[in-house]
């Protein structure tokens, strides 16, 4: 498989992933929120807040994917991909931080697997550091959108 055979594949790793924690976020979050009942991060969480930031992530992928394509430059959607692949981590460090499952981890292992076989020395290693930057972003627009959807929830 060529390198842009695989960025086109992507979005569908990327959305196995996310349909591993919508299948299974909610019942984790039940869980989650009796074991930790005062955790005020875990009432910005709902389905429907979730979900939407789910479609937004994954229309943000689609676009730089389109624009990448557009410009034949793939450099930062590659920064997007090896993001995607440090977040797994996050997954990762939960699960053993909490002692339980988190949605996402099996998929995000699995997933990441493929994206590092498929990109392997494809580009700088600066990149790399670069995509730490892109991780900041994505996590950054993780909160602001929870921030803002936890906001106008509570107005209806």
């Amino acid at each position: 498989m060529s390198i842009v055979q695989f960025y086109f594949l992507f979005p569908a790793l990327f959305m196995l992933h996310e349909l591993e924690e919508i299948v299974w976020m909610p019942s984790f979050f039940k869980k989650i929120s009796i074991q930790y009942p005062n955790n005020r991060i875990l009432s910005y969480y709902t389905p429907f807040a979730f979900n939407a930031i789910v479609l937004e992530q994954f229309l943000i992928l689609m676009t730089s994917l389109y624009l990448s394509y557009q410009f034949n430059n793939y450099s930062i959607y590659a920064s997007i991909i090896i993001a995607y692949i440090y977040h797994v981590f996050g997954h990762l460090i939960q699960t053993i931080v909490i002692r339980k499952y988190v949605p996402g981890l099996l998929t995000g292992i699995l997933t990441s697997l493929l994206a590092l076989c498929n990109l392997k020395n494809e580009f700088p290693i600066k990149l790399y550091g670069y995509s730490l930057f892109t991780l900041l972003v994505i996590i950054l627009n993780l909160v602001v959108s929870f921030m803002i959807l936890h906001k106008i929830s509570h107005k209806k």
